[in-house]
């Protein structure tokens, strides 16, 4: 066998004519690529902001076949610079960044059914945690992100967070499955416990704690987001083409990667740099130690 033929042998053959009819055709020569289950996976995405547009915009491109989007904010104009799905008019008739974000997903690709919920976390009904595939954070608040964690490791559900702030980043991603793994709960310290109160909001607002504290505007730019959002969108594919296989062997589909489960991803735009964190489970975590649904 040439070199040529060995480098080739393994590509993924598409037939003629199909290649400029098939919206997906250049994802579906990836090894290990499975698009139809991409066709019927369904995601929670918490959060319709900054790294929420980011995220709902990459998994309706791939064709995630239903997103279930949950936000109850208004667009404010110091959300535009970071909100590629936002527009000025938006800003200024107070839309719901919800109702913006499912018109523009439907634009990019009606393949993928959004269902929006304008409401906040804690009205949902908690089994719709066990109805999805992944519950992916996009939060401005740890309490939020806190809850989003609880629920879906007590349902079994693998639950990707992100967070952002300045030039930095991080992705996280928590699987009841895997035993010695931390939830998002193990890591929290007491002083992530004093700032609880502290909202890393979207509006850019000065918040106040309960004890009267307040904190100021949280420094954010696209250029971060969109690394970080692509990112958290790849674990939750990580998760859709790989849990079957993990569930059967042990093992993740190696030619789509093992999930961020019980790492810390870290990113520092100043220094052009990427670190890894390993996360283990707190023994006195009350999330990790209270028993998953069956």
């Amino acid at each position: 066998m040439t070199k040529e033929n060995e480098r080739t042998k393994d590509l993924k053959v598409v037939e003629e004519g199909s290649i400029d009819e098939d919206i997906y055709d250049r994802q579906k020569r990836i090894k290990g690529w499975d698009q139809n289950k991409i066709k019927n996976a369904r995601v929670m995405i918490i959060g319709a902001g900054a790294t929420g547009n980011e995220v709902v915009k990459n998994l309706a491109l791939v064709g995630i076949g239903t997103i279930i989007l949950i936000d109850f904010d208004i667009i404010e104009k110091s959300n535009l610079n970071r909100c590629v799905l936002f527009n000025m008019v938006d800003s200024i008739e107070n839309k719901y960044k919800i109702d913006i974000v499912i018109e523009a997903a439907h634009n990019l690709n009606p393949d993928t059914k959004i269902i929006g919920l304008k409401t906040d976390l804690n009205s949902i009904d908690k089994e719709m945690y066990s109805e999805v595939d992944v519950v992916c954070s996009c939060l401005d608040n740890l309490e939020a992100r806190l809850e989003a964690n609880n629920y879906a490791y007590y349902h079994g559900i693998p639950f990707v967070d992100s967070g952002i702030d300045e030039f930095y980043g991080t992705v996280q991603a928590v699987y009841s499955g895997v035993e010695k793994a931390a939830c998002l709960q193990c890591g929290i310290t007491g002083s992530d416990l004093d700032l609880m109160w502290k909202r890393f909001s979207c509006t850019g607002e000065e918040l106040s704690s309960e004890d009267g504290e307040t904190f100021g505007k949280i420094a954010t730019v696209i250029t971060t987001t969109s690394i970080i959002g692509g990112i958290q969108s790849q674990q939750v594919l990580k998760f859709l083409l790989g849990i079957d296989e993990f569930k059967n062997t042990g093992k993740w589909n190696s030619e789509i990667g093992e999930p961020l489960i019980g790492k810390q991803l870290n990113y520092n735009g100043i220094t052009n740099t990427f670190n890894l964190i390993k996360k283990l489970k707190n023994p006195d975590c009350w999330i990790c130690s209270y028993p998953k649904k069956s």
